[in-house]
């Protein structure tokens, strides 16, 4: 895999960092030796996402953004790794503030969550749960109930929507539906990952953050629905494990600022490092965990956050840039979409490398928290 030497596999690794806070703290983890590789949890039996129609280039997003004139925006936009996003830029949308945006939005995400579960070609009677998620929803009914009116689902279907976790939330959703398998494998688990981005995204006004132009830049809208059945369900990815981890102190480094006239996701300029220092020791531990090391692992699954996030996570895990070349690619062509980011690049993963049978797969998750999620996968 042409791997750096910037994971050492030591059996003891230190780590001192500081954090948003500049206070100084230091971590010593031991690894297990020897460990088992875990049995199948659950399989991915099917996976869609949604591309849309509403493709805007930077060009595009810039001039509808007001930022055309913006050196500073130019600049970031030229540098942030996409080259086209699905928004919804329309005057009329742009106009509104965020709470004047929700009933649209709600309606687009239950229109999108449809498109991606019927890709899928699903019997829906089979499913026992349905898990849904978005970063940010004022709707009531919830994604999760109106999917269930409009399949007309059972009604005795258990549904779950999670709100507020964003580009961390895959793992925790994955995580969700291994463990219900586990209660019951005989009822499958459908996970529907929708985002708007483009609710959050406001004309620029002179007095703006700097970290409010990054966002515009980057984030997209997107959806992702994901079937996963008990082990030997199907000839799918197996789920071996997964974990979450939250880094202290970090709380401030991804939160959503909103008032009467605007709304943007607040970045800190050091999110990407400080997920970048966690990062190594995280994955190593994990993995031998589990019974495997960094060279077993044939197929690396980064958030594709931004372009400074995937640096910083590809020079922490000493990968190079054609082990993470999904991840880019996802970035380039859709930007980040939040919530189903990540199912995005194991779409790619499945679809355009073909993993071979056995051929073992990391996703790794960075997100609201700061989160780091990381789910291992066998093909």
């Amino acid at each position: 895999m042409g791997r750096k030497d910037a994971i050492h596999p030591r059996w003891e690794i230190v780590i001192s960092s500081p954090d948003l806070l500049r206070s100084h703290r230091t971590y010593r983890r031991e690894y297990p030796r020897d460990a088992a590789t875990p049995r199948p949890l659950a399989r991915l039996i099917g996976l869609s996402v949604v591309d849309g129609t509403a493709q805007t280039t930077q060009r595009d997003a810039l001039q509808r953004l007001g930022l055309d004139e913006d050196e500073f925006a130019q600049g970031i936009f030229a540098r942030s790794g996409v080259r086209q996003r699905q928004l919804n830029l329309e005057a009329d949308f742009l106009e509104r503030n965020l709470q004047g945006r929700a009933a649209e939005v709600e309606q687009e995400l239950l229109e999108q969550a449809v498109l991606a579960i019927d890709q899928l070609d699903v019997d829906l009677t089979e499913v026992g749960t349905l898990l849904t998620s978005s970063l940010y929803s004022l709707g009531c009914p919830s994604l999760a109930h109106r999917l269930i009116e409009h399949y007309r689902m059972s009604p005795s279907t258990d549904k779950y929507h999670i709100t507020g976790v964003g580009c961390a939330s895959a793992v925790p959703l994955m995580r969700l539906a291994a463990q219900t398998l586990q209660g019951d494998a005989s009822r499958k688990v459908l996970v529907v990952a929708a985002e708007s981005m483009s609710s959050i995204l406001m004309p620029a006004r002179e007095d703006d953050p700097r970290a409010k132009t990054v966002g515009s830049a980057i984030f997209g809208d997107g959806c992702a629905a994901a079937l996963l059945g008990g082990d030997g369900a199907s000839a799918g990815p197996a789920i071996l494990a997964s974990h979450v981890h939250q880094i202290p102190d970090t709380l401030e480094a991804v939160t959503l600022s909103s008032d009467a006239g605007d709304s943007h996701l607040e970045l800190a300029r050091e999110l990407p490092e400080i997920a970048g220092e966690e990062l190594a020791d995280l994955v190593i531990a994990f993995l031998r965990s589990n019974g495997l090391k960094e060279r077993q692992v044939s197929h690396w699954m980064l958030h594709p956050g931004g372009r400074r996030i995937l640096e910083h996570a590809r020079d922490a895990l000493g990968l190079r840039d054609a082990d993470i070349d999904v991840s880019w690619r996802a970035l380039a062509e859709h930007g980040n979409v939040g919530t189903p980011s990540i199912f995005y690049v194991l779409h790619r993963t499945l679809k355009e490398r073909n993993p071979a049978r056995g051929d073992y797969g990391l996703l790794v998750t960075i997100g609201p928290g700061v989160s780091v999620g990381m789910m291992l996968l066998q093909f």
